[in-house]
């Protein structure tokens, strides 16, 4: 049989429709000739991506970064952030939507390793390896002595910062004075580790009084690359705030005790933060790549990778074989511009140009609290005004990429809104609009669905690792038209459907959620996954790019398939203006163990499994105005099964069960509650929200299905809604300040379309408690109960 959710596909078709108008990467025009891979998102990659965007450097060209985190923190900041000068959102960089602006592909993921002669990326997380035309690499670097024992267990790196401000906050949060000093021990006496000092004087100097700070170093002096006046007015400024520097030591162990020296007796620490010079990041080992002594890449003046001309590096990562750089972020942010150049000229066969390290950069030291010493050459300056200097800087550089400011963009090759974008026959690729590639240039009919390939199909699905069952017959690795199953006695077949374009440029992301999603709807009807079958569209490519989009999304389909017991059947590929997937999902149940919307009772509480907002922070993000945080949290919660969920309901015998989706929380409850014969009353405050989604509301975004579905609902239902909770609202659910603000709120989040929902089940009132309980416990922390089914028809009241 076909359940009932049929339909949602096509409900899903016009949510994103509307969204697709903030989405320039998923719909082009112009086929993609080549993949252009960017490693890390550092000082000179984020130009790189400003600057190709605004050159409207882009056509043909797909950029894809690659960021094990979605906002990156400016470390010029890092020392006014502690000192208490900035907040920490001041200092930090988006990448995600720095990259919708750009209309580049951004993935979040940790990069395990390179092989520039297969032109491949490997990760850390299973996923598979993502192939490129040309690589740059901007990974930075990571503290040096790391190794040293005891170092990963008891001291704090500051590299990455985002780690280094999380540590420092929970020490404040977690600190119990004994009644003596609070003992901090900074490792390494260069810029990085004297600005620490600085600034942790300024943070805890008066928090935790007394405090005693020690810089600690293995070379004679502080500040060795620097001239001998600046470390002596830095001197002054370190013996005028009392803090002690220990020069000339090696330190040779750490333990919960303290510091241990080679030659000096052992320093008790409370807090130790690990600031020494700079090391290579473990993902340039065994890469094939030329490196220096030190382990860190060797470049030519292009900054291209020596052997390899389509291997571009920069920042601290590398080093010129005829001159030894200091580790700087001054020399990754002037590499940017001659990177961006370079690697849109290499693309383009044309010349590269060299980049030229200046002679002697500035450097401004921050010395307390708004003070800075500045050097340049022979010069030093020291005072108030060199830190309203320092400051007026950074904050110009960290302006360059504020989302708020940048300017509309239209990236070349694509359209700016699904509505202006031509039917799907009229954008086929020509000559014209490609060069002369035979691969892209031939007009492709639409016979036979404009299907991809047989040898990238072919090559991609032998690469899957597919899940088995006995009771496939015939499945995706056999050579036949159909799939064939067999049907245990005494077991029904539960089929659905679900389907919707891309949402993000990480496909095997994208490909993992789908699954996910396409899987909730068994889950909602009490049956366990069986086997799907896959429809795929693929935007017009040459054949190495539309076999790597196919890799990630296959692979990603593939995992979740694996870790849900879901056997691949197969499917149908085709081409097309952008990327979209299509589910068809089996499965199976016993006769008396199928949930149905029906059967509420009053009384009976109403309990979520998964907070909502994923429509609005989704819509947020394509507008630009979403945190990298609140994306992340709302893919991690998209990508939780709601199979336990289920499995727990079913243990308690509960049998009025529904999946939130394309609906809203209000659509879908009222599905149930029409099914019953019953209304419901809701209290706004327990509903479980994603971080930001109120954020989003607030800030004027809505979804595009939003206002569909809460007509819908209007027209059908009587809809009374009381004054805010705002007094009993809880961090993470809904905060309503008044009847007017409230009504808004309500409607934007009650009828916010969610991909990968919760499930809303009816509870017995003696049950609730333990049905929370064993929710939470199986993971789904904010799991609640949100309202209670009354006896009043067609009425539904959110108070």
């Amino acid at each position: 049989m076909v359940n009932g959710r049929y339909g949602l596909a096509s409900h899903y078709g016009l949510w994103l429709h509307g969204l697709a108008k903030y989405i320039p990467l998923m719909i082009q025009t112009v086929p993609f000739k080549k993949d252009l891979v960017l490693v890390g998102g550092g000082h000179s990659h984020v130009q790189v991506i400003r600057m190709l965007a605004m050159k409207k450097a882009l056509g043909g060209i797909r950029v894809t970064l690659i960021s094990d985190e979605s906002t990156v923190c400016y470390s010029g900041m890092l020392p006014g952030c502690l000192a208490g000068l900035y907040r920490p959102d001041e200092m930090e960089m988006e990448l995600r939507p720095l990259c919708n602006w750009a209309g580049i592909r951004f993935v979040r993921a940790r990069v395990a390793g390179l092989d520039p002669d297969l032109q491949q990326v490997y990760f850390d997380d299973g996923r598979p390896p993502l192939a490129y035309d040309a690589l740059s690499i901007n990974v930075g670097s990571i503290p040096r002595g790391m190794d040293t024992p005891g170092v990963r267990e008891h001291a704090v790196p500051t590299r990455p910062l985002g780690l280094l401000l999380k540590r420092v906050h929970e020490f404040e949060k977690n600190h119990r004075s004994d009644g003596g000093p609070l003992r901090i021990v900074i490792a390494g006496g260069g810029a990085a580790g004297v600005e620490l000092a600085f600034a942790m004087h300024s943070r805890w100097g008066a928090k935790f009084a007394p405090v005693r700070i020690t810089l600690v170093d293995s070379q004679t002096t502080l500040l060795t690359g620097h001239r001998p006046r600046v470390a002596a007015i830095i001197g002054r400024y370190l013996e005028e705030k009392e803090i002690t520097c220990l020069t000339g030591n090696r330190v040779m162990g750490v333990d919960k005790t303290g510091v241990h020296f080679e030659d000096h007796p052992s320093l008790p620490c409370d807090f130790l933060l690990w600031a020494t010079g700079g090391a290579p990041p473990g993902l340039l080992k065994d890469t094939n790549l030329e490196t220096s002594g030190a382990g860190f890449i060797r470049v030519r003046p292009s900054l291209q990778a020596m052997g390899y001309d389509n291997v571009f590096a920069s920042g601290d990562c590398i080093e010129f074989p005829s001159r030894s750089l200091p580790k700087s972020g001054v020399y990754a942010v002037r590499e940017g511009p001659v990177l961006a150049r370079n690697l849109h000229a290499w693309l383009e066969h044309r010349s590269l140009v060299p980049y030229r390290p200046q002679g002697s950069a500035l450097a401004l030291l921050m010395t307390g609290t708004r003070n800075a010493v500045a050097s340049r050459r022979h010069a030093s300056f020291h005072g108030p005004w060199v830190w309203r200097l320092k400051d007026w800087i950074d904050r110009r550089w960290m302006r360059k990429f504020d989302p708020a400011l940048l300017p509309p963009m239209e990236p070349a090759g694509s359209v700016p809104s699904a509505r202006e974008a031509p039917p799907a026959h009229n954008a086929r690729p020509t000559g014209e609009e490609v060069g002369d590639s035979p691969a892209v240039s031939a007009m492709r009919c639409a016979g036979c669905g404009a299907k991809v390939g047989s040898t990238v199909l072919t090559g991609v699905l032998d690469e899957l690792e597919v899940f088995d069952r006995e009771d496939v017959r015939i499945g995706l690795h056999d050579a036949d038209d159909a799939a064939l199953l067999e049907i245990p006695p005494g077991r029904s077949l539960v089929q659905t459907v679900d389907g919707f374009r891309a949402f993000t440029g990480d496909l095997h992301l994208f490909g993992r959620i789908a699954l996910v999603h396409a899987a909730s709807d068994l889950y909602a009807m009490g049956a366990e996954p069986h086997s799907a079958l896959v429809a795929v569209t693929l935007p017009y490519a040459e054949k190495p790019l539309v076999a790597n989009d196919l890799r990630q999304l296959m692979g990603g389909i593939a995992e979740e398939a694996r870790r849900l017991g879901v056997t691949l059947l197969g499917g149908h590929t085709s081409e097309g203006t952008e990327t979209a997937v299509s589910v068809t999902m089996n499965g199976l149940t016993g006769s008396d163990a199928v949930f149905r919307k029906g059967g509420l009772q009053p009384g009976d509480g109403l309990v979520l499994s998964k907070p909502v907002g994923t429509g609005v922070i989704l819509a947020a993000d394509m507008h630009l105005k979403a945190r990298g945080s609140w994306v992340d949290e709302v893919f991690e919660g998209m990508l939780r099964s709601n199979g336990e969920a289920a499995r727990v309901l079913a243990n308690a015998g509960i049998p009025s069960v529904t999946d939130v989706t394309g609906f809203g929380l209000a659509g879908h409850l009222a599905e149930m509650l029409e099914a019953s014969g019953t209304g419901a009353e809701i209290k706004i405050a327990g509903i479980p929200l994603y971080a930001g989604a109120a954020d989003c509301v607030a800030a004027g975004v809505e979804s595009t299905l939003a206002p569909s579905n809460r007509e819908h609902l209007q027209k059908r239902w009587q809809v009374e809604s009381g004054p805010g909770t705002a007094d009993t609202a809880e961090p993470g659910v809904l905060d309503v300040k008044g009847p007017a603000d409230a009504v808004s709120r309500r409607d934007a989040l009650l009828f916010d379309p969610q991909t990968s929902g919760g499930l809303l089940a009816g509870v017995p009132p003696s049950r609730i408690d333990e049905v929370v309980m064993r929710l939470r416990d199986a993971g789904y922390v904010q799991a609640a109960c949100i309202g209670r089914v009354t006896d009043r028809k067609r009425h539904l009241k959110i108070r």
